[in-house]
């Protein structure tokens, strides 16, 4: 299972990776470094999936066929990554130059505990049990070629369930399953968190960043502090903090533990740095939430909205408050079509 675990992670880090860069070349977002560019891949690869997904959904599109077209749209992301490799370059130089600087007690002590928080998930497994569900449906797709027709609880073919129908997050880890060979249940309780956390934290020093400039020692604090919160202050199994720890592979977690901190990360960019790339980050970021959970539908432009709202008055700018309605035009729009489904 190391293999997989190997496997998984090159091809989710390493494409989220290039493909950043082919982004940031299109959004004209320079010297960002290395973990923006993967946080930023990511959230292209899942806004692309969310977008052909729900289409081919309600079409009854095959799961083959979705993954040979989402396999290609992320080699061709990932492949056109490759042509941008003096800005890698340049990045690996600046990251090597700055790596003392890293060496801080805050950033040694985040390190040693999401290590810890690793082995802990991989020796001491929770099966929640949406999993009759959610992992079903994963494991139903690749089993019977079907996206969103079989009942993953009972294996009857019945009509896709509306509550969810727009957020399939479960697909997303059987195309990864079926690229590295292994079932979806063991992608999701074994392989995902393997990818999850490390990008939750990705997250986590992307904000460190912003709130404290070039002050090491408070970022590395700052992450030390993120590690812990998630690690021993929840209180319930269901809590936002508690998803990282025990559920990394459910939508509605990682919808918590990444993609709410992520665009907290873009409202704070977007306030420093209104130009067009932050605001398109944002809107990717949003539609992207949109796969994660049902929940992401309302939540994202609530969230964004009340945010940027506030800034906006303070900064007083209309354009502001328009770029950041922009942003949340596609939680808008399938938010307008989930009530269509359910009415």
């Amino acid at each position: 299972m190391r293999l997989e675990i190997l496997l998984t992670a090159v091809i989710f880090f390493g494409g989220t990776f290039l493909s950043g860069y082919a982004l940031r070349y299109v959004l004209k977002l320079k010297k960002e470094g290395i973990i923006f560019s993967i946080v930023s891949g990511a959230m292209l690869w899942w806004a692309v999936l969310e977008l052909i997904l729900v289409p081919m959904t309600m079409a009854l599109a095959s799961f083959r066929s979705l993954l040979y077209l989402y396999s290609t749209l992320t080699a061709a992301m990932t492949a056109a990554g490759c042509f941008f490799w003096r800005e890698i370059l340049e990045d690996v130089k600046e990251l090597k130059k700055s790596a003392r600087e890293y060496v801080t007690p805050g950033y040694i002590i985040a390190l040693l505990l999401i290590c810890y928080q690793l082995y802990f998930i991989h020796h001491h497994m929770y099966l929640e049990w949406d999993d009759t569900y959610y992992v079903n449906l994963a494991n139903e797709a690749v089993r019977s070629d079907k996206i969103y027709w079989i009942y993953p609880e009972t294996g009857a073919i019945a009509d896709f369930d509306k509550r969810y129908v727009l957020s399939l997050w479960p697909i997303f880890y059987a195309w990864l399953s079926r690229l590295a060979g292994v079932l979806p249940t063991v992608m999701a309780h074994t392989v995902l968190p393997w990818l999850m956390i490390p990008l939750a934290y990705m997250v986590y020093v992307l904000i460190g960043k912003e709130l404290f400039g070039e002050d090491r020692q408070m970022q590395g604090m700052f992450l030390s502090f993120a590690v812990l919160l998630h690690l021993f202050m929840s209180g319930e199994h269901t809590s936002g903090l508690t998803f990282l720890s025990i559920t990394p592979w459910v939508g509605k977690g990682v919808l918590a533990a990444i993609l709410l901190p992520l665009l907290f990360y873009w409202i704070l960019r977007s306030v420093r740095d209104s130009s067009f790339g932050c605001w398109m980050l944002l809107g990717i970021t949003c539609l992207g939430g949109c796969l994660l959970s049902s929940m992401g539908i309302m939540l994202t432009p609530l969230f964004v909205g009340t945010a940027v709202f506030l800034a906006g008055i303070r900064k007083r700018s209309l354009q502001f408050l328009l770029c950041g309605a922009g942003a949340c035009l596609p939680c808008i729009l399938l938010g307008v079509f989930y009530i269509y489904l359910t009415h």
